[in-house]
């Protein structure tokens, strides 16, 4: 029960976190080259980090079952099934969730805003 506890106590933070972020203003953006080079290394970083915790997430999803025990009764977030789901399937949807809310709040703007 201790590690269900804890993944369901990580995911609630994950989340809080991630809507605490959503909801402030974003800084006007920084003028020149050079910060627009950072911002796009920085969102490719953060696309390839979620691609890699999404992609992870499916394929664990595909080959962990809930009636072989034994295949994550170790790792973390087990011994039980939802557990380990919660640790290592909470952190893509938390991604899913936030590029969702971004794109929708991008959606939202003006056209000649978008950038």
């Amino acid at each position: 029960m201790t590690g269900l506890l804890v993944a369901a106590l990580v995911a609630a933070g994950l989340i809080t976190l991630g809507l605490i972020v959503a909801r402030r203003p974003a800084p006007p953006p920084a003028g020149g080259w050079g910060a627009r080079l950072r911002r796009a290394a920085a969102r490719l970083l953060l696309l390839a980090a979620g691609a890699f915790l999404v992609a992870r997430a499916g394929y664990i999803l595909a080959t962990e079952h809930p009636g072989r025990p034994e295949t994550y009764r170790r790792a973390w977030g087990g011994p039980h099934y939802i557990g380990f789901i919660t640790v290592h399937v909470g952190p893509a949807v938390l991604v899913l969730f936030l590029t969702g809310l971004s794109l929708f709040r991008w959606l939202k703007r003006r056209p000649d805003q978008r950038a």
